[in-house]
C-alpha cells in the first residue's frame, strides 16, 4: 500500500510536534512490545518508525478533520451519518508528559480496557482508536468510547459484589477495521466534499 498516496489523498500529513516527525526509534518500539510481551503488525511498526504523533490536514482550514465509517456501526452521537471523526495518531516517548505520548496514553488506559488493546489515536474527543496487541483482537482497529466505558474492578465490587468479568472491558469496543492498512483505507475527508 502507499501510504503517502493515502496521506495526500487526506491533505497531507503533518507532526503534532509541529517541529517536524518525531517517529519512535527501534529500540523505543522494542521497549514498548517487550513491556506489552508483544509484537506490533508490520504496518503499525513502519507508521511509527517514519510518523510517530501526526495528523492530517483535512479539506481546509475550515474542516481540518479526516472520518471513517466502522465496521460495527456507532453509536450517533459519535457517528454523524455513519461518519466518525479521526484527529491524530499518538507517537514518540522522548517527552512522558507530552499529550499524545504512546506510552503515556497505553500507561494511562491499561487497566481501563483490555489488555488485548493498546490506544494508538484519538477522535479528538474523548474517543479512543485502538490497535489489537494479543489474541483474537490482534491487528485489528477498535474504537473505545469512555461514554460507556466499564465500572473500575473495585467500583464494581462495590455495586454488584462481585469481580468484574473480563467482557465487561469490551462492552464500549466497536471494531473499525480488520487491520491497520485497512484503517488508512478508510479514512476520507468528509462526504460534503
Amino acid at each position: 500500500m502507499n501510504v503517502e498516496a493515502v496521506f495526500d489523498r487526506l491533505g497531507g500529513i503533518y507532526a503534532f510536534h509541529g517541529e517536524g516527525f518525531k517517529p519512535l526509534s527501534e529500540t523505543e518500539i522494542e521497549s514498548l512490545e517487550t513491556s506489552l510481551d508483544c509484537r506490533f503488525p508490520d504496518a503499525y511498526r513502519q507508521f511509527l518508525l517514519k510518523y510517530g504523533a501526526s495528523s492530517f490536514h483535512g479539506t481546509s482550514d475550515d474542516d481540518p478533520f479526516v472520518y471513517f465509517r466502522s465496521i460495527t456501526p456507532l453509536p450517533d452521537y459519535i457517528a454523524d451519518g455513519g461518519l466518525a471523526i479521526f484527529d491524530a495518531f499518538f507517537g514518540t516517548n522522548n517527552d512522558p508528559k507530552q499529550a499524545y505520548s504512546l506510552l503515556t496514553r497505553i500507561e494511562f488506559y491499561k487497566e481501563r480496557m483490555p489488555l488485548t488493546l493498546i490506544p494508538i489515536g484519538d477522535d479528538g474527543g474523548a474517543g479512543l482508536i485502538c490497535l489489537g496487541i494479543a489474541g483474537n483482537d490482534y491487528g485489528q482497529i477498535f474504537y473505545w468510547d469512555q461514554a460507556d466505558e466499564a465500572l473500575s474492578e473495585e467500583e464494581y465490587l462495590e455495586d454488584y459484589d462481585e469481580p468484574r468479568p473480563p467482557e465487561a472491558l469490551y462492552q464500549n469496543l466497536y471494531l473499525v477495521a480488520s487491520s491497520f492498512t485497512n484503517f488508512l483505507k478508510q479514512l476520507q475527508l468528509s462526504e460534503k466534499n
